[in-house]
């Protein structure tokens, strides 16, 4: 009865049913045997050779685990806040952030897996003629259908080391703008959720714990995007010994990967990250902070802050809807979801995979005046990049006419990015080659 065989399946049928079953099983030579039925004794009770082996209360069963008390410390979390300088030209900066280990292309592994079966796949992991690696990748599962399945991803262990309820929020909201950004419409988005956590008897590793699970609750809850699945994780530890024979335990952090996925109603209504025609303009949906806390930029720079992205459900949500109404209407040429790196990056990564220059000016793009660094290199949340043709000026900025949104520039022919700053001063004057370099250096021999 507690053999570990393969091949086998216990399944409940009803007993109207019975008959047909067991015919349709004999026609593919599988064995089905009927070993019980289920009754209203609120007992599990097992017979072998009418000797009874098993007879347990449910109630027992579901309820008689002692309950075991688990006590939450929020743990004291204190940075002396830094920055790094203010630097007048940003060219540098930009292609040292294209080398981060998180941002740069990971082409290498793209090429090694066969991400095209059947001709089925819609969005490929390579996008536009520079092949920049995308955020969502789209598939047809059905080859007769214009349906197709999106995939995509949130993730940010960073976080967790300021706070893990805005790590959570962050990771969450990135999976779903992934999606939203190429074209899936909010309402029919799923997620999982994957804990790697650590230590998680420990009363502030708990806390941590739970402020995530309350983060996922509050955000699935105002974007109506059910988890269906998951995997746990929570004793990411390793006690040993240093070379000096000291005790040593090292921890991973404590980390949630979100992933997504959702329904395309209709594949040549998907949207892809490269810039696509000269003279198209840019826009930034959604608003831009100086949140720099655990971003790529800090990281790069050696420096801390502890304000962290925030994350405002209800209003971003209200922006993806409009989006997928853009979408819909064919007046989006490219998106980008803004993610690690921030603004600079996902305009390096447009251009790059269009193979088209863009001319960016950074004046008025945010609500409050901050550094030019900062405003590229923010990592705020609920923001997607998006170029139109200047003919649908009008009718996009309708449709986004209660959104947060700025015009910024334009694609140009010319494959040079040039980013003005908020004095009108060029921060970043860069050729693509340069970019691609830059971008594609780190597993260049990979």
């Amino acid at each position: 009865w507690i053999s570990e065989s393969q091949e086998r399946m216990t399944l409940a049928i009803p007993k109207k049913n019975w008959e047909t079953f067991k015919n349709l099983m004999i026609r593919r030579g599988v064995e089905a045997t009927i070993i019980g039925e289920f009754n209203n004794t609120g007992q599990c009770i097992v017979k072998y050779h009418q000797k009874k082996i098993v007879d347990i209360d449910m109630k027992f069963l579901h309820d008689g685990l002692p309950v075991r008390p688990m006590k939450t410390k929020k743990p004291i979390i204190s940075f002396k806040n830094s920055k790094p300088p203010i630097k007048k030209n940003l060219n540098q900066s930009l292609l040292s952030m294209l080398k981060q280990l998180n941002i740069t292309s990971f082409e290498f592994i793209s090429k090694q897996y066969d991400h095209e079966v059947q001709a089925s796949s819609v969005v490929k992991p390579l996008q536009g003629k520079g092949r920049v690696n995308g955020e969502t990748t789209i598939v047809k599962p059905i080859l007769n259908s214009n349906y197709g399945v999106a995939l995509s991803q949130g993730l940010y262990p960073k976080y967790s080391e300021i706070d893990c309820y805005q790590m959570a929020a962050c990771s969450i909201d990135t999976a779903i703008r992934n999606l939203v950004a190429s074209g899936v419409d909010i309402n029919k988005i799923a997620l999982l959720d994957n804990f790697c956590w650590c230590s998680s008897k420990d009363p502030e590793r708990l806390y941590q714990l739970k402020q995530a699970a309350q983060a996922c609750y509050n955000l699935t809850t105002a974007y109506e995007t059910p988890f269906i699945s998951g995997k746990d994780s929570m004793f990411n530890d390793f006690s040993g010994y240093d070379k000096n024979g000291r005790p040593i335990k090292i921890s991973v952090l404590p980390t949630l990967l979100i992933s997504s996925i959702g329904v395309v109603n209709d594949i040549f209504k998907t949207v892809t990250i490269d810039a696509k025609f000269p003279n198209d303009l840019v826009y930034v949906l959604g608003e831009t902070s100086g949140e720099m806390g655990g971003s790529e930029y800090f990281t790069l720079n050696k420096t801390v802050d502890d304000r962290l992205p925030q994350v405002n459900a209800f209003k971003n949500k209200k922006l993806y809807e409009n989006f997928y109404q853009a979408a819909q209407k064919n007046i989006i040429s490219s998106s980008i979801s803004l993610t690690r790196g921030g603004l600079g990056v996902a305009l390096a990564k447009m251009s790059l995979a269009g193979n088209l220059g863009l001319k960016i000016s950074l004046k008025n793009l945010s609500k409050k005046l901050i550094r030019d660094d900062y405003t590229l290199f923010s990592e705020s949340q609920g923001r997607i990049l998006v170029t139109i043709n200047p003919k649908n000026k009008k009718m996009f900025e309708k449709i986004f006419k209660n959104n947060y949104f700025k015009l910024i520039g334009q694609v140009t022919k010319e494959p040079q990015i040039i980013i003005q700053g908020s004095n009108n001063k060029t921060i970043i004057n860069l050729n693509i080659d340069k970019i691609e370099k830059a971008y594609k250096s780190t597993f260049k021999k990979f």
